[in-house]
């Protein structure tokens, strides 16, 4: 299974999770332009949140940082895709979809 087939269920329907919707902190004046597209940018960190099946993720687009949340129903599991993101951090979002996560 690769990163970009990674799934969640939302009610009826499975919702792919890679890559995580990105947001980022902005200031008046910004430009839209700047905002990332999936599959843009390059992996700067993971983390696990506290006592969760979640990893939040920072990603670096254009000199900004963003942050997403992922999440997906197992397999595989937390510990495999954490280790596989953290094994691959400074790489793009793009390829890591690529990536085999089982």
């Amino acid at each position: 299974m690769k990163m970009r087939e990674l799934t969640r269920r939302a009610g009826s329907e499975a919702i792919f999770a890679w890559p995580p919707r990105w947001a980022g902190s902005f200031d008046p004046g910004d430009a839209w332009d700047t905002v990332p597209r999936p599959g843009e940018g390059v992996l700067e960190s993971t983390m696990l949140l506290e006592a969760s099946t979640v990893l939040r993720l920072t990603m670096r687009f254009e000199g900004r940082e963003y942050t997403g949340l992922l999440s997906w129903d197992p397999p595989p599991s937390l510990t495999t895709v954490e280790h596989l993101l953290n094994a691959n951090l400074g790489r793009g979002i793009r390829a890591i979809g690529d990536l085999d996560v089982t």
